[in-house]
């Protein structure tokens, strides 16, 4: 955590415990990286408050999780040495969507230039 490039993630399921709630868990990182790191929430259900999703919705982001997985799986053996892993380059945080029809991972630092902060 100590480089440059400073992130991680966590990814839990509403429903893997009872007591170890997205709360919970923001807490306890939040006390244990005091001055080395720090941390956000980001519920992606609360933000995408688009009423019931439909079989299309559910079937179309299946597709995604699975995509999405597999290039972090690619990744993390790109990147894997010694026991430790490097994610040290921008292809390292991305974001999955479309790309003019074509599902693409597009990284971070590339997408920050090409968004409307306003």
């Amino acid at each position: 955590m100590k480089t440059d490039i400073q992130r991680g993630l966590v990814l839990r399921n509403e429903k893997c415990h009872e007591h170890y709630t997205t709360e919970f868990l923001y807490n306890l990182y939040s006390s244990e990286g005091k001055g080395i790191f720090d941390c956000r929430i980001n519920v992606l259900g609360h933000l995408q408050q688009g009423g019931a999703p439909t079989p299309f919705d559910r079937n179309y982001g299946t597709k995604l999780g699975v995509k999405a997985v597999l290039w972090m799986s690619e990744k993390l053996q790109q990147v894997y040495s010694k026991g430790r892993v490097f994610a040290n380059s921008g292809d390292t945080a991305c974001v999955i969507g479309l790309r003019k029809k074509v599902v693409a991972f597009s990284p971070v630092t590339e997408l920050k230039k090409v968004t409307d902060f306003e």
